[in-house]
């Protein structure tokens, strides 16, 4: 998964985790109320910002690469920097909304890209380490600012003389000479009003602007709320016994945690995805892999100050009023007009065309766990808690492979320089370590990257180890992103973060074969960022493409993880250097379609719940008393086994209620079909490497970003359209 922020104006749009919000003064709180026909310079309030000559944010950074001075930057920094940031945002587009010349593309869309870059660049900054290292402060400040900036961004879009000049240029369009870049950032932005609602009435503008900062922040509370609830619950065993099963690795990196809390005695297993999946997966204790699955499972809805039930139906609420104040019958449907779907039927109809299948494999998978269950002399019935821990068992069953035997041979700096080969295979691109230079945390490791021709293409930074300061989950996003305009070749910082568990002290960070495609993956978005070639960044790698196409290019790293030849490069064991087996690569090749029915109906299941919330009316809406009853009813609609957990259940569905992925959690499985496609395309030539179709992927896919409709770029890249039939094929559904 990826966040990315878009620059400013289109700053305040951020997607992704809440990365948007952030801090700042009080002389900034009260944003411009811009109607039709005032002027911002009317409206502007008297700014008395005080600048803080030991503020980084007001100096230049000396720094290499241009890296934020993280060590500088202290909380209190970010108040004033936001104010200054706004002031800066409201007089650049005070200028060109009143600038006495004609509208060009010049003064007025490219004005409009570039406007408030001081408020980009705190925003980046504080969006990020409130993702990876927040504190109650910095919490504070986002739930403080997020409707601000959203009222800031409102009075652009919904200003009749700003919509004036863009709409002047729009329908000049032809008369300027653009070319496709500059003629598509026309369109964009042309379309960016249009569905913001700059051709409303005053009267719905102005509900507009209400319903969108009562929405941010309302994501802002359900972030935290979920933050929150994850880091509160502890499993703690002081029994060596009911460790059973347990990988050591897992069971040294509890007694880590437990030694950090005061608790040598004993091990305290977390939420965290990467620790919740290995304990549903090895623990033999039934019991406590229940406490776990219903911890995880109850999470921000278990009533308290933390429960996010009201704020998740509210906000479906909102966005269902929104989308009708713009024209259309639903969230679902303003969703989808702008992705490849199209629209939320043509989504779900693909969804249920895989949901089938996937089901169909559940309850095979099931019956087959059932067994091993019996033949262990057990009595009960398979139900939820159980279904990871059987999985396992019958892997190791059917393909006579396990974890453990993997696991030695997926030491986590290998996996990287594994992901490092394939750049440079694929597309030359190389990586070399940075010394002194600023990180965030001291896990942090920078990279320079280089192109095959040797010219600098960015910096890119991997924070892979969980912390209680983290959000869950594994992510992709930016502290600079990429613009070449006006002689300034502007290059990206880019950083990956994912959650793995911190090892005992003196053992090496071993992953799970998810782990390593989960690298990948965001190795992938990582990819898309740091190769993109475009002049505004807008187009700028994983920021310009639509939901459902921007997963492919992270996707489609995913299948070199299990090639013979690269894991021949980077699966070494940790402790002798052995290549791993050719047998053993074989055994996690045949065994790489196990539990896919269980993959894909709590993937699809989730989707739909998407859907399901995102398809209401403002009036449906309205009467959803209960959320959990709600979603309960909904997936037994649609005929989802018990024993299946939904991969998200409501009140902990960040993606859709905090994060960008509202009525596009979809957009995995959409991407899949490309993913799918076009590996086939490698492997159909006997080269995964090929040069010619590794130049076309290059240039089409991961240098254009957004440049161009996705459609058109997959094409482009592919010589025709993509087949479902090899996604069927490799999650072994067909």
């Amino acid at each position: 998964m990826f966040s990315s922020q878009k620059w400013l104006l289109r700053g305040f749009l951020v997607f992704g985790f809440a990365l948007y919000l952030s801090g700042c003064s009080e002389k900034a709180e009260e944003p411009l109320e811009i109607s039709a026909t005032d002027s911002p310079v009317e409206l502007l309030v008297e700014e008395s910002t005080v600048i803080d000559e030991g503020n980084p944010f007001f100096t230049d950074w000396d720094t290499p690469y241009g890296i934020p001075p993280f060590a500088e930057i202290r909380d209190e920094h970010f108040k004033p920097a936001f104010d200054a940031g706004i002031a800066e945002l409201r007089a650049d587009v005070a200028a060109l909304r009143d600038n006495p010349e004609p509208p060009t593309f010049e003064n007025t869309i490219e004005a409009l890209e570039f406007a408030g870059s001081s408020l980009t660049a705190v925003n980046l900054v504080f969006s990020n380490i409130n993702n990876t290292d927040t504190n109650d402060a910095l919490q504070a400040l986002e739930v403080e600012i997020s409707p601000v900036l959203t009222r800031e961004q409102d009075a652009i879009y919904l200003d009749r003389k700003i919509f004036d000049r863009v709409n002047a240029v729009y329908e000049a369009r032809e008369t300027f000479g653009l070319d496709e870049q500059a003629m598509r950032l026309l369109e964009l932005t042309h379309r960016d009003f249009i569905r913001q609602g700059a051709a409303l009435d005053d009267n719905a503008k102005a509900r507009m602007k209400d319903i969108n900062a009562r929405i941010s922040e309302l994501n802002t509370i359900f972030a935290q709320n979920l933050l929150k609830e994850t880091n509160a619950f502890e499993l703690v065993i002081t029994d060596e016994a009911d460790l059973a099963g347990l990988p050591g690795n897992m069971v040294g990196s509890a007694k880590l945690k437990a030694e950090g809390k005061g608790r040598p005695d004993s091990w305290i297993f977390g939420l965290d995805r990467g620790t919740y999946e290995g304990f549903m997966t090895y623990a033999d204790n039934r019991e406590l892999r229940r406490q776990m699955y219903d911890a995880y499972r109850a999470r921000a809805g278990q009533g308290g100050d933390n429960d996010s039930r009201d704020e998740l139906a509210e906000i479906s609420r909102l966005r269902a009023e929104r989308a009708q104040l713009l024209g259309y019958e639903n969230h679902s449907a303003y969703q989808l007009e702008t992705r490849m779907a199209k629209t939320p039927q043509k989504a779900e109809e693909f969804l249920l065309e895989v949901w089938k299948p996937g089901l169909e494999r559940a309850n095979e998978e099931l019956a087959e766990m059932q067994i091993i269950v019996q033949d262990e002399g057990n009595d009960f019935i398979i139900e939820g808690h159980d279904w990871w821990y059987f999985a396992e068992k019958l892997r190791t069953k059917k393909y006579a492979i396990d974890e453990s035997q993997v696991k030695p041979y997926f030491e986590l700096n290998n996996v990287r320089e594994g992901a490092f080969h394939v750049a440079n295979k694929l597309f030359g691109v190389t990586f070399e370590p940075l010394t002194d230079v600023p990180v965030w945390n001291d896990v942090v490791r920078p990279f320079a990257v280089y192109d095959a021709d040797g010219s600098f293409l960015g910096v890119y930074m991997t924070d892979y180890y969980a912390r209680d300061s983290k959000r869950g989950g594994a992510w992709m996003s930016s502290y600079r992103q990429t613009s070449n305009v006006g002689g300034k070749n502007i290059r990206p910082i880019v950083t990956n973060n994912l959650n793995i568990a911190v090892p005992a002290e003196g053992e090496d960070t071993l992953l799970s074969y998810d782990q390593v495609e989960t690298l990948f993956h965001e190795f992938g978005h990582a990819l898309h960022g740091l190769l993109t070639q475009v002049r505004y960044p807008r187009f700028a790698g994983t920021g310009g493409s639509p939901r459902d196409y921007t997963e492919f290019p992270s996707q489609f790293m995913e299948h070199y993880a299990s090639q013979p030849e690269v894991l021949a490069v980077y699966a070494r064991n940790n402790e002798t250097g052995e290549v791993i087996p050719p047998e053993l690569v074989e055994k996690i090749r045949a065994a790489s379609t196990h539990n896919q029915g269980f993959k894909t109906t709590e993937y699809i299941a989730a989707s739909l719940l998407d859907f399901s919330w995102h398809n209401l009316t403002p009036n449906e809406a309205a009467a959803v008393e209960d959320a959990r009853k709600f979603e309960d009813e909904t997936m037994a609609a649609y005929g989802k086994p018990t024993e299946i957990e939904t991969r998200y259940r409501s009140p902990y569905f960040g993606h859709i209620f905090a994060g960008g992925y509202s009525a596009g959690y979809y957009a995995y499985l959409w991407s899949e079909i490309l993913d799918a496609d076009g590996f086939t395309a490698f492997t159909e030539t006997g080269d995964i490497f090929d040069p010619g179709l590794a130049a076309r992927l290059k240039e089409n896919i991961y240098q254009a970003g957004g440049i161009r409709d996705a459609d058109v770029l997959y094409r482009q890249f592919r010589g025709k359209d993509p087949s479902i039939e090899p996604l069927l094929e490799i999650r072994g559904l067909n």
